[in-house]
This record gives structure tokens, sequence and C-alpha cells, in this order.
């Protein structure tokens, strides 16, 4: 499961690029650190403390050093590798699999849909760790997708449930309806921000007054708080 909190490392070495993935992915509720240089990336994994949850390498054209970076990455640890490059060749691809890395995706990509390429590798890598969590009066079952409130049984629909976990992942963080419409019915969704606020108001019914987690944001969007 995607924690708020979540430890992203990229390495980029474009500084514009750094500054907009940094800005994007903190915004997500992610500490990000951003480097723009091999050397420095390595320094920082060789750490055990500063290990991120997942890596994250924007090279346009990988080449041998690239590689032998996520050798020696992989030799210190199982962080989730995920490799972002221009090159969409298939041997490439498959190359760069045989050095276990998690995922390969080809540029050009809408950084939404590269956020949730991220968190399906980190629930992937870390879902058996984190199958169940308990926040406040809630209690969701990710694996079987249930939720309890004050130990009783709670019924939601497919999307109440998505809007929820994701209320939940991001606790604490004040939530754009276009970020909330993005990641929860998908960057290309057309419609529009009625969608969220309707759906919204039938969990906040569901919540009873009882439990009022969810507070709106005026003019901005909602907020998750226990």
């Amino acid at each position: 499961m995607v924690m708020p909190g979540n430890r992203l490392m990229i390495l980029n070495q474009n500084e514009e690029e750094c500054r907009k993935y940094t800005e994007y992915f903190e915004d997500s509720g992610y500490q990000v650190i951003c480097c723009m240089e091999r050397e420095e990336a390595l320094d920082i994994l060789s750490v055990a403390k500063n290990m991120p949850e997942l890596f994250l390498y924007d090279k346009d054209m990988p080449d041998r050093r690239d590689y032998e970076l996520i050798d020696k990455i992989r030799s210190l640890s199982d962080v989730a590798i995920v490799l972002l490059s221009r090159d969409s060749r298939l041997d490439t691809q498959l190359y760069a699999f045989s050095k276990k890395i998690d995922n390969y995706i080809v540029k050009p990509i809408p950084i939404p849909l590269l956020e949730a390429h991220i968190e399906a590798v980190i629930r992937r890598t870390g879902e058996k760790e984190f199958s169940e969590e308990t926040v406040g009066a809630l209690t969701i079952d990710y694996e079987s997708r249930k939720i309890y409130l004050a130990g009783q049984s709670l019924r939601v629909t497919a999307k109440e449930f998505d809007l929820l976990e994701f209320f939940i992942r991001h606790r604490g963080m004040v939530l754009s309806r276009d970020k909330i419409l993005d990641s929860v019915w998908g960057f290309d969704y057309v419609g529009g921000y009625r969608s969220v606020d309707t759906l919204v108001k039938k969990l906040r019914a569901k919540l009873t007054k009882e439990y009022p987690y969810i507070q709106t944001v005026y003019g901005v969007g909602y907020c998750f708080e226990v």
C-alpha cells in the first residue's frame, strides 16, 4: 500500500525536470530526493536509513554506466527500481529487466500516469507488509477491499472504496479536486468536479456525523483528517 510519506528517490540529470518531479510528488505526499549525479544517488543509497521505497531512474538513452549503477544498487538493497527511458526497443527493455528492475516505462508519459505506475510498484513490492490499516474508527482491508467503521462492516461501492483509500493514503494533505479526479477516476476522465463532490457527499453520509473525517477546504478541495 502507498502510504503518506513514502520516500521516493529520483535520478535525473536535468535540473528543470528534477524541480518539476519534486514539486509534483511532494504535493502527492512523497518525501522526495532528486539527484542529478549517479555518484550522489549511490552515496545516499549506501546508507540504510536513507533507503527509499522506490528509485526512479530517468535516463533518455541508458548506457553501460547506467546499468552498472543499477547493479550496484541491487547489491545494496531490494529497493524497487523503475527505469524511465525514451528507448522503446524490445531488446533494451529485456536487458533492463535482466538487471532486476521492477518496471520499465517508455517516455513521454504524463506525470499522473507515471505516479500511477509508481504507486502500483510500491503496492506490489510492499503488499505483504501492508494488507490492513486502522485509521481512527476506520479499518481498511486492502486485499479484500472491505471497510469497517467502529468494528462494523461499511457497505461501499467500488468507487467509494477507491476514494476512501485515496483519502486515507494521503491523510492530512489538502487535495484538490483535480488531483482527486486524476488519481481516482483517471487522468483521461471526461467528467467534472461534480463527480468528486457527489461521491464525497455519499461517503460522508456513510461515515455519519460522528466521524467527520472528510473536511472541505473551500476553493480547493478536501482534506482527510482524524
